[in-house]
């Protein structure tokens, strides 16, 4: 082996055991990314007396359904299915199709505005999802500005954005922008 074959050689070398590295975060029968857990993001985000009183509904590319914090230690499966089906989802406008998954906490109390989501949309579905968020927002807005001062400024500062990762995140509580910001960095991470 003349010196320019060995130099070849380690050079490929070098490129393949790259490509090993950065892998290294990859399912790697699949070669995708291993999903976030959007329940989990959504509660690092949060404070302690949130994560305490505001139950995180979260379902799976599956569409198992599963929950975190708040009350949830005597929910069954079909409770979680009820949360979903008839309060959680109909609250932000979403219906089955709509989404591949997603993680919610909504208040389902008529006093407090507070919704916080990671949906990432099903394929064709992401304006869809956009505007099911922002009409909880507007909804929120409408139903506190003559009722509760405070509340209602909670829904005034509320956000709805989709990330370059595809997710569309809704923030409506209190320090929306740190909680927004979290979120943010932690999809992107």
């Amino acid at each position: 082996m003349n010196m320019k074959q060995i130099l070849t050689a380690a050079a490929a070398a070098s490129l393949a055991l790259l490509a090993l590295v950065g892998c290294g975060s990859k399912d790697a029968a699949s070669g995708a990314a291993e999903p976030k857990d959007y329940a989990q993001i959504i509660h690092d985000a949060r404070t302690d007396e949130y994560n305490e009183a505001m139950l995180i509904l979260s379902s799976d590319a599956e569409g198992n359904l599963t929950a975190m914090d708040g009350p949830v230690a005597d929910l069954s499966e079909e409770d979680l299915k009820a949360q979903a089906d008839n309060f959680i989802l109909p609250m932000l406008g979403l219906q089955e199709g709509d989404y591949e998954r997603f993680a919610a906490s909504v208040s389902t109390l008529n006093v407090r505005s507070y919704g916080v989501a990671i949906v990432q949309p099903a394929e064709g579905k992401a304006e869809d999802v956009q505007a099911a968020l922002e009409n909880y927002v507007t909804s929120q807005q409408l139903a506190m500005e003559n009722y509760l001062a405070d509340q209602y400024e909670i829904a005034k500062a509320a956000a709805v954005t989709t990330l370059p990762t595809g997710e569309v995140v809704l923030v409506c509580c209190e320090d929306s922008d740190a909680i927004l910001t979290a979120i943010q960095e932690a999809l992107a991470a």
